[in-house]
């Protein structure tokens, strides 16, 4: 194991085992006062970037307004656990918030994966986090939660997701045999172009893709390319791909929500139905900040109309074998799907 990765997974383990330590001696966590103090720790992947950067904001805010008794750390670079095992530590109450992507761990949130169908979203992130906020409302949703002792922190949704690598991506068919890292639904539609899907950790990526493991990654647009420096080791970006999101967002701890004063549950309400268009506002900035980087260094390919409608034409497929598949196992697979749409409709007219 290179040094690198042996401190890093130390300094992972040491974190655990003190958030567990103090779990030890405090037990779980009680109905608090407005009085106290308390200690929040959110586990994050990655480094600071557009879609973790309104969380800043809103810590010093809880901060401010609870006159510095609620405390809230950010731990970012995997630290207190790997990006996969985030519900896991939320269930265990290792920590009181969190990211989570329904992709990284397809059987543990299978509902909240509608989100992730193929050409099912508008290209709007606010009125992607719209709807997402609308999903987290129906009670299959939440008891997908409550399976993980989670309830909602932010409906945070990340941007479509872009293409970027060393292929270079005009037609429906130059897909074939491309390994390309995407998450699982949208990758129903691109294997039916011969695609080879290869759903990997973010933090991964780059990696996989320097060593040519990897062709091409899908990732949200603009930003998420940047932030992990993808564009460094990439020719070609596909502008118009645009095929859907991941399922990602934040979660909190049931318990450590439910022990919080109502004041503090009332500031972070207001917070809560302001996030579509606070988490909207950063991305825009991410847009200005990073496609004149990449026009620097990329080549940028817009596919023709009638080849992305080739790959639109597959959607319907895949959304109704998502739902059979769903139904399969007992879950409102239908139900559920109707609603988002009925959703999206209310929310995007279409």
């Amino acid at each position: 194991m290179h040094g690198f990765l042996r401190v890093n997974y130390a300094l992972r383990i040491l974190a655990i085992a003190a958030l567990c330590l103090g779990m030890m001696w405090s037990g779980a966590p009680g109905p608090a006062s407005a009085g106290d103090t308390i200690t929040w720790n959110i586990s994050l992947w990655g480094g600071e970037r557009d879609w973790t950067r309104p969380l800043h904001r809103w810590v010093e805010d809880m901060k401010e307004k609870t006159g510095g008794r609620w405390v809230i750390t950010l731990h970012y670079g995997s630290v207190l656990s790997p990006s996969k095992e985030n519900l896991d530590g939320i269930k265990a109450g290792l920590f009181e918030g969190c990211q989570f992507c329904g992709s990284y761990a397809p059987g543990k949130t299978p509902l909240t994966r509608v989100f992730e169908l193929p050409f099912i979203l508008p290209q709007d992130p606010e009125k992607m986090s719209e709807m997402m906020a609308a999903l987290w409302e129906h009670p299959a949703i939440l008891k997908e939660f409550r399976r993980w002792n989670a309830v909602p922190l932010f409906p945070a949704a990340i941007t479509q997701y872009g293409l970027m690598g060393n292929k270079k991506i005009v037609k429906a068919e130059d897909f074939n045999g491309v390994r390309i890292r995407i998450p699982g639904e949208m990758a129903r539609v691109l294997t039916q172009f011969g695609a080879v899907p290869a759903m990997l950790p973010v933090a991964d990526l780059y990696e996989a893709m320097e060593r040519g493991a990897v062709d091409m990654g899908t990732l949200p647009w603009p930003f998420s390319f940047g932030a992990f420096k993808i564009h460094e080791v990439s020719k070609y970006v596909t502008t118009n791909f645009s095929p859907g999101s991941n399922s990602c967002a934040f979660l909190a701890n049931k318990d450590a929500w439910e022990a919080l004063p109502e004041e503090y549950k009332a500031y972070h309400r207001q917070w809560y139905q302001k996030a579509p268009k606070i988490w909207g506002d950063e991305y825009k900035k991410g847009e200005v900040k990073w496609i004149p980087i990449y026009k620097e260094r990329l080549e940028f390919v817009r596919m023709p109309d009638e080849e992305r409608a080739k790959l639109l034409s597959k959607a319907d497929e895949v959304h109704r074998e998502w739902i059979k598949q769903m139904e399969a196992r007992g879950l409102p697979g239908q139900e559920v799907y109707d609603y988002f749409i009925a959703k999206r409709k209310e929310i995007c007219g279409f």
